[in-house]
């Protein structure tokens, strides 16, 4: 499986450089929560225009004096498990996403379906909050659809606020 996702993620780096004609923006996005100090806390991470995808990636950041990681869950595209997280990041307080459809003949989503949960214990006191971030960074934005065309990917960054 790890073979195969750093193939997968270096053929959407060739499709990116070649100059492929990009297809509509899907959108990801994070929700906004409350939560107590010591709780745990659960963030939908959900989608819009997600129509006939075969892959994307990207990375998820928080702070890590505030949130503390503890899983990612309920997971609903097809092929998604939590063998598609690099966990490598977390205590510095991110964690990477690389996903494929296997079949090869792109995955449909509702507007604004949660994809998955990415869930955590808080750590933070009371005011604090922490912003839920897509990020480019370690892993870059990659969405490709079943026409082997690029997305554009926006994004609705997300918080937890401590009360």
């Amino acid at each position: 499986m790890y073979l195969r996702t750093i193939f997968f993620a270096f053929g959407l780096m060739l499709f990116s450089l070649t100059g492929i004609a990009q297809s509509t923006a899907i959108t990801l996005k994070a929700e906004k929560k409350t939560a107590s100090t010591g709780s745990k806390v659960c963030v939908n991470i959900s989608v819009d225009n997600f129509n006939k995808m075969l892959a994307t990636q990207y990375s998820l950041r928080w702070d890590p004096k505030v949130l503390e990681y503890t899983g990612v869950q309920g997971f609903k595209l097809p092929f998604l498990s939590k063998d598609n997280f690099g966990l490598v990041g977390i205590k510095k307080g991110f964690l990477t996403l690389v996903w494929i459809e296997n079949n090869l003949l792109g995955a449909d989503l509702p507007s604004g379906s949660t994809m998955y949960q990415v869930c955590f214990t808080v750590k933070g006191k009371a005011g604090s909050s922490s912003n839920i971030s897509f990020s480019s960074s370690p892993t870059p934005f990659e969405a490709v659809n079943n026409k082997e065309q690029l997305a554009k990917v926006s994004v609705v960054n997300g918080s937890v606020t401590v009360k």
